[in-house]
């Protein structure tokens, strides 16, 4: 079975420890759907890689973590 590449949105979610008084990887997805203002489910398809945002939400997520447009969702 072929796996697919992490993009580097994926590769940001999964150095997030996993435990902590709210867990870190679900404060990451709930910040970056008030972020973009989109469900936290679409922001976990994103994660899983069977959706991409759009430019302008790849934009803002892209200046808000510190990571090139281009990186982020290859």
């Amino acid at each position: 079975m072929e796996q697919k590449k992490k993009t580097k949105f994926r590769q940001i979610y999964d150095a997030l420890p996993s435990k902590a008084p709210i867990a870190p990887k679900s404060a990451f997805v709930k910040e970056i759907a008030k972020l973009v203002k989109v469900h936290e489910v679409t922001v976990r398809c994103w994660i899983a890689g069977t959706q991409k945002p759009d430019a302008l939400k790849t934009s803002i997520i892209a200046k808000h973590l510190g990571v090139p447009e281009n990186e982020l969702f290859s």
